[in-house]
């Protein structure tokens, strides 16, 4: 039986909604598209500590919702043809539909592959394709839409640590194969990609280790994260702009004897050469605080989610921390759920006029002691009034002009300044226009589709006016 359920409160502009059944479920993604469309990937089933057994215990659900968690629309997926499929996220939108990517095990040889799923608005499934060799393993762990509209896929060919070389695997627009590199080198924990459009590089990321490579997959260099900085990095990376990204970390203090040894939420900024420029870390004092999540429309507000005092031996009360800052590391806001049952966080998404979605697990295994069954709790709130702690844009509002907004066919940019940049950015994260100009600027937009974009203007590093588009 399913159950679903919303509180607004009016007062912090909160809507909170549960999704629980009597089996184990969690959120693995959440994406925003167009104007107010929300997409919930959840795996229900049972809890097992197997990796095969995860592809047989959990089926998929797939929902849709608007800002305001009313549920209109969902998907129950449990296989494609002969393979067991987990589904990880969303990808974008092309001619087809709606791009999902899952992780897909042939039933009886336990072969993994990459599945890619296309929906409708309706998540009626449209399409499926199973890619991949039965004399490889291609065990997918992240996925990014390049710059130049491509799908770039990182993993391993074991699911095994220590026992696999990693994977980088690229298709373009018509999923047609463009490149797939076996990179000979042993893989210890599972690999993110981030793409850095202003060097024409990709970091992936395994660990301490950040291996580059140029746009054509030539191995250039491996960086090591630093080890005296006392932070473990985790597996999410995301850019600031053409140069920089965030390193979301673990910060470990060696205890004083007779403590327990304390961590902390971290993060890092990170230059175009793997360097740590910055180092933030984020905790209550005399608790374990593991990180989640950080995400971001614009870098003066930061959501940073975790978990805190999670413990399985024994089961206790925790609690889900997040915190809003900035790339100056500021708290701007704490907020905590939890107490009476183990909360765990699951995901989170800063969503694109403002705010945050927010997704929690809870296990009450007071009542229910044992089996494990996780039920979600989801929750948005401020959205269209994020919290920041400086002004959004440099140009003061007589200096800086952009109409018509919303608009069609072309884009009239006007700034005080030289050499100038101006960079549209669709809702997938893919960079739609990318132009250079000084004072003026106006930019045929006949060519995208409708909907809603970001845009940025900047001079060398400096980010100088960001704001939302509308092409209706």
């Amino acid at each position: 039986m399913l159950m679903m359920g919303a509180i607004a409160v009016s007062s912090q502009n909160q809507i909170e909604k549960w999704v629980a059944t009597p089996e184990d479920e969690y959120v693995e993604s959440m994406d925003y598209l167009y104007f107010d469309i929300l997409f919930l990937t959840v795996h229900r089933g049972e809890i097992t500590g197997n990796y095969q057994e995860k592809f047989t215990n959990y089926s998929n659900m797939v929902y849709k919702s608007d800002f305001n968690l009313e549920f209109s629309d969902s998907l129950y997926l449990d296989e494609v043809g002969d393979y067991d499929v987990l589904v990880k996220g969303f990808l974008k939108v092309d001619p087809t539909g709606l791009l999902f990517w899952a992780k897909a095990m042939e039933k009886n040889t336990q072969d993994e592959q990459l599945c890619l799923l296309w929906f409708d608005e309706s998540l009626n499934l449209v399409n499926s394709m199973i890619l991949g060799s039965a004399e490889t393993m291609e065990v997918i762990s992240d996925a990014i839409v390049r710059s130049n509209g491509n799908l770039l896929f990182v993993g391993s060919t074991s699911y095994e640590a220590l026992q696999g070389n990693y994977i980088l695997w690229e298709f373009d627009e018509n999923i047609n194969e463009v490149k797939k590199l076996i990179f000979e080198e042993t893989v210890a924990y599972p690999p993110t990609i981030i793409e850095i459009p202003g060097t024409g590089k990709f970091h992936l990321c395994a660990g301490f280790e950040t291996f580059q490579f140029d746009s054509e997959f030539n191995f250039e260099i491996v960086y090591d994260f630093p080890a005296n900085i006392n932070i473990h990095p985790q597996d999410q990376n995301k850019l600031i702009d053409d140069f920089d990204y965030i390193k979301m970390g673990l910060y470990i203090s060696a205890p004083i004897p007779g403590s327990p040894w304390e961590m902390d939420m971290a993060f890092n900024v990170m230059d175009e050469n793997a360097n740590v420029t910055d180092t933030y870390t984020f905790g209550i004092p005399d608790s374990i605080d593991t990180p989640g999540k950080l995400d971001f429309v614009n870098t003066d507000t930061i959501y940073f989610g975790g978990t805190r005092n999670l413990s399985s031996n024994p089961v206790q009360d925790s609690w889900v921390s997040l915190f809003t800052t900035n790339l100056d590391g500021e708290v701007l806001e704490h907020r905590f759920w939890g107490g009476g049952g183990q909360y765990a966080f699951s995901d989170l998404t800063a969503l694109p006029a403002g705010g945050f979605l927010l997704a929690i697990t809870r296990w009450d295994y007071l009542n229910f002691p044992n089996g494990k069954t996780r039920d979600i709790r989801l929750i948005t709130e401020n959205y269209g009034n994020p919290i920041t702690g400086k002004p959004n844009n440099a140009f003061p509002n007589d200096n800086f002009q952009l109409y018509p907004n919303p608009g069609n066919s072309f884009i009239q940019v006007k700034a005080v300044g030289k050499g100038l940049h101006f960079r549209l950015i669709d809702v997938n994260s893919k960079v739609v226009m990318d132009i250079g100009f000084d004072e003026t600027a106006e930019i045929s937009t006949n060519r995208l589709p409708l909907g809603m974009y970001f845009y940025k203007i900047s001079k060398g590093r400096e980010v100088l006016q960001t704001g939302k588009w509308i092409k209706q």
